[in-house]
């Protein structure tokens, strides 16, 4: 799909009719809006998927936005006037002109009234599609569930950041379900059912004839224990998907109502990243807390390490001592043994002189002198270096008690941390229930849900396999009921059939489940590397039950990684999405670098500029300067325009 020209009849800020050509080349891809803050960006995305779906959302992007806030203020204010967006787009070599509109009137002053909405859709050469066949046409060019990975805005990535940090269960539910719906698996899913309940049916069937006819009671009755246990675990999860998605809803609109608030839009938006912070800190705090247990469980003797190191050292000074000492007591001993020899045999053992040419009186004087002072031997020493090899492993201590100082040093500073941090929360907080008593009791609700939500989805994954396993009782008992020579061979055929199709799905569902993870893996963890300034990050991976983390130099998944490592994923994620879709689309993105750096603003614009296919950019100038930004993206802008305010309900699209 590749959009060609966009109008648009008092939409937004542009009053009138303004028609914006949109096509462009294979080489030169890229469609660039600049416009500062409140200048009709927003509405020019909104217009887009207004006519493509005919539903719109709040910025929050949960909350349904009425139209009637989407027509020109000037326009309405002189009477009944038609409002509307046409979109010319092409798709597999088809060219379509998608026209919707309505009628717009101001019931009273401030108030619009919508009447007469209108859809059209003709395809080139060909008739107007029935109006009630709109919907799916355009829902089988792009999927309106996976549009929001190519049509999306800054406010969707924070949700998606948003969702991804959440609690386990439910950030790996939310994974699974972006990469589930981005690569049609709902598909296989809906044909496993189908299939599944063919197969009950004709079991069912098979159990009714043998119990008509009473053959093989005992078997049938088997079948309809575990049917009957079947049923009622599958009706547990119906109740539960029932209470989840209700939860789902009333979470979003909290969410939407505490987003709603603006005076404290801030301080909310603080709070949650404060709360963020603290959680991470927290984790970093309990690594440290454990990784110094677990090295304190083989360094029991750390507490009295300076006393056994010193000891050590003690010994080790009386170990050169007494080694000296022995080498004295060796020397005296040879000399000794010399001299001694010298008187009983009268004759020098050196020259061979009898020994009256010498002075023996002096050698025995040097003789009684040395027998005196020969020490007791070396059993000392020996001992000396028995309690210092006992002692040895303690050398260790000063860099073990260095390290440990580090890690408290660390544990200090991340205390401080969290402790300021939380005295800015109760500051926050104080800030909120002063503003809004109704803002306390909305949080809590938000809260308490969130946690209901928490033990569904914990709950639910366990009545799965409850499921998997009641099933497969099920189906075995009914491959012995259809084996009964009173079964019809039809439906015996049938049965085996049924049995073979739900196994060859479950297995092909398995494995290109797995096969799709890793391709969406494998994108997203390329893209990452590409947007990514901070080279310790080498990737993304998503485990099999759909955890989804940067990793490290080590291809280790990391529990803690900068903000701006978050929003790269969350973006990278995305792409990865739109990527590796069964839809193609143009990328059309509204103010996505709002809270990335320079660097990673860069990287986008570069990887935008390897783009073959449509992208639309509308940014402000904040993120966006030609002089500085534009040789990112070099000869791929095929079309360039300004929006420029005329007056504070009027804006004008021209070309840069």
């Amino acid at each position: 799909m590749q959009l060609t020209d966009i109008e648009l009849t008092n939409w937004g800020p542009f009053y009138g009719t303004h028609n914006i050509d949109l096509s462009v080349t294979e080489t030169a891809p890229v469609v660039l809006f600049r416009g500062e803050n409140m200048r009709g960006k927003t509405s020019l995305l909104r217009g887009i998927i207004w006519c493509l779906y005919g539903e719109i959302k709040e910025q929050d992007g949960r909350t349904a936005l009425d139209v009637a806030r989407m027509v020109n203020i000037d326009a309405v204010g002189g009477g009944e006037i038609e409002f509307g967006v046409k979109l010319r787009f092409s798709h597999l070599g088809q060219d379509f002109l998608l026209d919707r509109s309505a009628t717009a009137n101001e019931a009273r002053p401030g108030r619009t009234a919508i009447s007469r909405p209108k859809v059209f859709l003709l395809p080139a050469g060909g008739q107007p599609y029935a109006a009630g066949q709109i919907d799916d046409v355009i829902g089988s060019i792009l999927s309106r569930q996976i549009s929001d990975f190519f049509l999306f805005d800054g406010e969707m990535l924070n949700r998606f950041e948003e969702r991804l940090r959440e609690e386990r269960s439910a950030a790996q539910g939310f994974v699974r379900t972006q990469v589930e719906r981005a690569l049609g698996l709902p598909f296989l899913k809906d044909l496993a059912r189908d299939v599944d309940q063919v197969l009950s049916d004709v079991t069912s069937a098979i159990e009714q004839v043998l119990r008509k006819t009473r053959a093989h009671d005992k078997l049938a009755e088997e079948y309809g224990r575990a049917s009957e246990e079947l049923g009622a675990i599958e009706k547990n999860i119906v109740d539960l998907r029932e209470r989840d998605e209700k939860l789902t809803i009333e979470i979003s609109d909290i969410e939407g109502q505490l987003a709603k608030v603006e005076e404290i839009k801030d301080a909310l938006r603080e709070r949650k990243s404060l709360e963020r912070e603290m959680d991470s800190s927290q984790a970093a705090i309990d690594d440290l807390r454990e990784m110094m247990a677990e090295r304190a469980e083989n360094l029991w003797w750390l507490p009295i390490a300076d006393q056994l190191y010193q000891e050590a050292g003690d010994l080790e000074a009386r170990i050169v001592v007494a080694e000296k000492e022995e080498r004295e007591r060796l020397r005296s001993e040879f000399r000794i043994q010399t001299l001694t020899e010298q008187l009983s045999s009268g004759v020098c053992p050196t020259c061979g002189q009898p020994i009256a040419v010498h002075n023996e009186g002096e050698l025995r004087a040097e003789l009684a002198t040395l027998t005196g002072n020969l020490g007791v031997g070396s059993s000392e020493l020996d001992d000396l270096r028995v309690r210092r090899d006992k002692l040895r492993k303690f050398a260790a201590a000063p860099s073990n008690l260095q390290w440990f100082h580090d890690q408290e040093q660390d544990l200090r500073r991340e205390r401080l941390k969290n402790d300021k941090r939380q005295q800015t929360l109760r500051q926050i907080s104080e800030q909120l229930s002063g503003s809004n008593v109704e803002i306390d009791v909305l949080e809590r609700n938000l809260i308490e849900f969130k946690q209901t939500k928490a033990r569904a989805v914990t709950l639910l994954d366990q009545l799965e396999s409850r499921r998997g396993q009641a099933k497969q009782e099920v189906q075995r008992i009914g491959t012995r009921l259809a084996a009964q020579p009173e079964v019809n061979a039809t439906e015996r055929r049938l049965q085996a059939t049924s049995t073979e199709a739900l196994d060859v799905i479950n297995r092909s569902f398995a494995a290109f489940s797995m096969a799709m993870r890793e391709r969406v893996e494998e994108a997203t963890s390329e893209l990452f590397r590409r947007l990514s300034t901070e080279k310790e990050y080498t990737g993304v991976s998503i485990s099999a039950d759909y955890q989804l983390a940067v990793t490290d130099q080590q291809h280790r998944p990391l529990s803690m990684i900068s903000a701006g490592a978050n929003q790269i994923l969350t973006m990278a994620f995305i792409g990865a999405l739109a990527e590796c879709s069964v839809d193609e689309a143009p990328m059309v993105m509204d103010t996505p670098f709002g809270r990335l750096d320079r660097g990673h603003r860069n990287a986008i614009l570069e990887w935008v500029s390897t783009f073959d296919r449509q992208v639309i950019l509308f940014v402000q100038s904040g993120e966006y300067e030609s002089d500085r930004d534009a040789h990112l993206l070099g000869t791929k802008i095929g079309r360039e325009y300004s929006i420029d305010r005329l007056t504070p309900n009027r804006s004008e699209v021209r070309a840069a």
